[in-house]
């Protein structure tokens, strides 16, 4: 039979399962996957054109194909004239149409044939920024097309910016099948389409929010709710993005919402829903849309980024260097250089600025001074989630903490970081806290959020030098123990997960 894996065609054994298609390509199981069966193309149509300009590109929707017709070929070349809080003009340029004296407001994100010239000698295409008014307009408000993609672009263009050139985006259009949810006992059938991963193709002029949803996919790719528009995945605490990108949320798009009570999770849209100021649009699903048919709540999901994220930190230099050659980034050792040494930070730190200067900095400390540790996310999520935080570990595989006090029984870390949710007790010991433990002072003591490792086992005191019942115990230290013991007060410790 053949069928297609993730736009690839294959040929499999007939009676093939959808669990046999996965061990045969050796992917995992844990990942919620669609079946399209039936599906017939009809047609292949471009609606949508990306222009390139001298500040990056713009996707555009036709609205009126034959004004479109008209002035396509005229726009190469053509350099912003003027330029307002409100909209651009670029031109001027000759058309042959009528003009009718009727004043029209548009939305914005529209570009527009302007008679604003006075005569068919002196026409322009204005592209709106917000909302406008126009008299000098043609057949349709004179409406050509609607931004879809990189209004921010738009909006950094200044006069003497032009348009370079202009690609058609070719879209297949097809008669849907039946989508089904894979599951692994699923006979497959000749022709089916089968989506084991989403594909989401990042806007790279929003360097820090296409990296805050990189670090969501990596770190929680779990569905939290489900409903007819829209799918949300809760975000990262800890993480900020200060980009601006108030667009229409069309199906298959990707926003962070920015303010109110889900602030920071990442939502991919069923279907069209209008511009809002609180949610920021940081890129689009390009392929697998169709598991977000089948998908539900508590779903993981497959994510693969357009550009993959680029993250050394955790990697040792040697293996850093292997990921940036392979990618054409040049590498620059600092720190501790030696192959073997581990990164624990890079410069630029986002994937789309490093893409843009070609090469990045990666700073070594020794193997042995990295304290390895496991944390325990099912005992206290809240207090595990506080240490990512204050430690910098939100997105990164590596932290550091600064030494506040030590005596030959614990270390103790006092975070410089603010923390607004209260930290409840969870996981108090009971009987004993071992040496190696890892413990935070919990809200019932005024010194809340005090971080402290044990160096000898205690059947009364927690890490922090706290009782039993004001200690939530969020870890363990699995290796490299000695480095805690070596620190002295006012140094850095750097933690990494194992």
């Amino acid at each position: 039979m053949m069928v297609k894996l993730d736009g690839e065609t294959l040929e499999i054994p007939e009676g093939a399962t959808f669990g046999d298609l996965l061990k045969i390509r050796q992917l995992s199981t844990d990942h919620v996957s669609a079946i399209v069966r039936g599906k017939m193309e009809l047609e292949t149509l471009p609606e949508k054109y990306q222009i390139y300009t001298t500040r990056g590109k713009i996707t555009i929707r036709v609205e009126n194909q034959e004004l479109w017709k008209l002035v396509m070929e005229k726009l190469i070349g053509l350099e912003v004239a003027w330029r307002t809080k409100r909209a651009l003009a670029f031109g001027p340029f000759n058309l042959d149409l009528k003009n009718f004296l009727v004043t029209q407001t548009y939305e914005p994100g529209q570009f527009l044939i302007s008679f604003a010239g006075g005569s068919s000698e002196s026409v322009y295409i204005i592209a709106t920024i917000t909302k406008y008014s126009a008299k000098h307009n043609t057949t349709d408000g004179g409406v050509v097309a609607k931004i879809v993609g990189g209004i921010k672009v738009l909006r950094s263009l200044e006069i003497g910016d032009k348009f370079l050139r202009i690609e058609p985006v070719v879209e297949t259009r097809f008669l849907e099948g039946k989508i089904l949810r894979a599951e692994l006992e699923e006979k497959l059938k000749d022709g089916d389409e089968i989506y084991t991963k989403m594909v989401l193709e990042l806007d790279c002029n929003l360097s820090e929010a296409a990296e805050y949803v990189m670090s969501v996919f990596e770190e929680k790719n779990i569905v939290e709710e489900v409903t007819n528009t829209y799918v949300r995945i809760k975000g990262l605490k800890g993480l900020e993005f200060r980009d601006e990108n108030v667009e229409k949320r069309e199906r298959g798009v990707v926003s962070i919402r920015t303010t109110g009570k889900n602030k920071g999770d990442v939502y991919i849209y069923r279907k069209s829903r209008m511009p809002n100021k609180d949610h920021l649009i940081a890129g689009r699903i390009v392929q697998g849309m169709e598991i977000m048919e089948v998908v539900k709540k508590g779903d993981s999901l497959r994510v693969e980024t357009i550009p993959a994220r680029i993250n050394t930190v955790g990697l040792k230099q040697s293996e850093a260097q292997s990921l940036l050659e392979k990618i054409g980034i040049r590498q620059i050792r600092e720190g501790d250089k030696s192959d073997e040494a581990v990164v624990v930070s890079q410069y630029p730190l986002n994937t789309a600025e490093i893409l843009a200067k070609r090469e990045v900095k990666t700073v070594g400390v020794e193997k042995s001074k990295i304290v390895r540790l496991k944390l325990y996310y099912d005992l206290a999520p809240r207090t595990t989630e506080y240490f990512k935080l204050v430690a910098g570990m939100v997105g990164r595989r590596v932290g550091k903490l600064e030494v506040y006090f030590k005596t030959n029984d614990l270390i103790i870390f006092r975070p410089k970081s603010s923390y607004k949710d209260p930290l409840i007790p969870e996981n108090t010991p009971k009987e004993i806290v071992k040496a190696g433990e890892i413990g935070v002072t919990n809200m019932s003591r005024r010194h809340a959020g005090l971080i402290g490792v044990r160096f000898s086992d205690s059947k009364e005191y927690g890490p922090t030098a706290e009782r039993f019942e004001s200690t939530n115990i969020i870890g363990v230290v699995v290796e490299n123990f000695e480095a805690l013991k070596d620190a002295k007060e006012g140094s850095e410790v750097y933690f990494m997960e194992v």
